[in-house]
C-alpha cells in the first residue's frame, strides 16, 4: 500500500483466538446485507411506492429513508430504520476489535483508490473517533472503533445516539417536504420499469468494476484475506 502511515493503537492479537468469534459469523451477514443493499438498489423504484417499509429494510440510504418517510407512521419508520441502519455496526466493531490490522489491512485494500482516505482518517481517529462515530457511523469507519480500542460502551453509546439522531433529521425533512417528496415518489411509480432497467444496468456496471478490482469477494475470500494479512503481521 502507499507510504508509511501511523495505524490507530491495536495490539498484535487484540483478543485471545480461542475467544474471538469465527470470522464467517462476522462476515456472512455483512455480505448478505450488502447484497440485499444491492437488490433494494435494482427494484427500489418499485419497492419504494408498493413496500416503503421493506425498501427501508434492504436499502436504508439516504435517498429511500426521505422518500419512505412520508408514507409510512413514525413508529414503524424509526423501529425498522434504527433496526436496519445499526444492524451491521457491531458486526464491523467486532471484526475490527478482534482481528485488528487485519482487519483494517483488508478494509484499506477493499478501497482502492479510496484507501487514501482510510489512511488520513487512521490519522486523527484516536482523538476524534467518538465523534467520528455519533456523525457518521459507516461500517468501516465502526471497524476502525473497534480496531482502536474504543470501548464496547462508549462505541455503543455514540451509535444508537448518532443513528437515533439521523433519523429524527430525516423525519423532519420528510414532514417539511412531504408533498415534494411524495411526488418524486409518485413520478417513480408512473416510470419505474425504464428506471429499474437503468439501475440494473448501472449495477451491473458497478458489481463489474468491483470484481475487476477485487472488491467483490465471498464470505470465503474475505476470511482467507483477512487471516493473511494477520500472518503477515
Amino acid at each position: 500500500m502507499g507510504g508509511s502511515v501511523r495505524s490507530p493503537p491495536v495490539t498484535e492479537q487484540p483478543v485471545e483466538e480461542d475467544r474471538r468469534i469465527p470470522l464467517p459469523w462476522l462476515i456472512t451477514p455483512i455480505v448478505v446485507l450488502s447484497v440485499a443493499g444491492t437488490v433494494g438498489d435494482v427494484m427500489g423504484p418499485r419497492l419504494i411506492e408498493d413496500h416503503p417499509l421493506l425498501m427501508m429494510f434492504l436499502n436504508p440510504r439516504t435517498r429511500w429513508l426521505l422518500l419512505a418517510s412520508p408514507q409510512v407512521d413514525a413508529g414503524p419508520f424509526f423501529v425498522i430504520g434504527f433496526l436496519r441502519l445499526v444492524l451491521t455496526d457491531p458486526l464491523f466493531f467486532l471484526l475490527g476489535l478482534q482481528y485488528g490490522e487485519g482487519a483494517l489491512k483488508w478494509a484499506e485494500e477493499k478501497m482502492g483508490d479510496g484507501g487514501r482516505l482510510i489512511r488520513a482518517v487512521k490519522r486523527w481517529f484516536g482523538k476524534a473517533g467518538p465523534l467520528i462515530i455519533l456523525i457518521a457511523p459507516s461500517g468501516y469507519l465502526c471497524l476502525f472503533a473497534g480496531a482502536s480500542g474504543m470501548s464496547v460502551r462508549l462505541f455503543a453509546t455514540m451509535n444508537v445516539i448518532g443513528t437515533a439522531t439521523r433519523l429524527v433529521l430525516f423525519r423532519i425533512a420528510g414532514d417539511a417536504f412531504r408533498e415534494e417528496l411524495l411526488d418524486v415518489v409518485g413520478w417513480i411509480g408512473r416510470n419505474q420499469k425504464w428506471l429499474i432497467a437503468a439501475s440494473f444496468a448501472l449495477v451491473a456496471i458497478q458489481t463489474y468494476r468491483a470484481r475487476e478490482r477485487g472488491a467483490l469477494e465471498s464470505p470465503a475470500e474475505i476470511e482467507r484475506e483477512i487471516e493473511a494479512f494477520e500472518e503477515e503481521d
